[in-house]
């Protein structure tokens, strides 16, 4: 395999992550926006497993906990103590 051809699969494959990755995002996005969710409103442990983690598929999997750390890289959203529990920041409110 050419240097070419496998820096060409490379670029697809990141490509390919960060649609799952924004997929991921979008499925947080809804849930919050279905709860009509308000500043410092929990998604708990029991609601990412129900809600996010049932419905992913082997690919969204991969990228899901580079998914939350962008939510809370962009200030949207905030790890509780558990590590896994998700808090809505003011920031996140307002752009839902």
């Amino acid at each position: 395999m050419s240097a070419q051809e496998r820096k060409r699969r490379a670029s697809k494959k990141s490509a390919l992550a960060s649609i799952y990755t924004e997929e991921v995002v979008e499925m947080f996005s809804k849930w919050f926006k279905s709860q009509k969710a308000k500043e410092s409103h929990v998604m708990t442990k029991h609601d990412v497993l129900k809600n996010i983690i049932k419905h992913l598929d082997k690919k969204q999997d991969d990228v899901l906990e580079k998914a939350m750390n962008q939510l809370e890289s962009k200030g949207l959203l905030k790890k509780g103590e558990d590590g896994f529990s998700l808090i809505l920041t003011a920031k996140g409110a307002k752009e839902l």
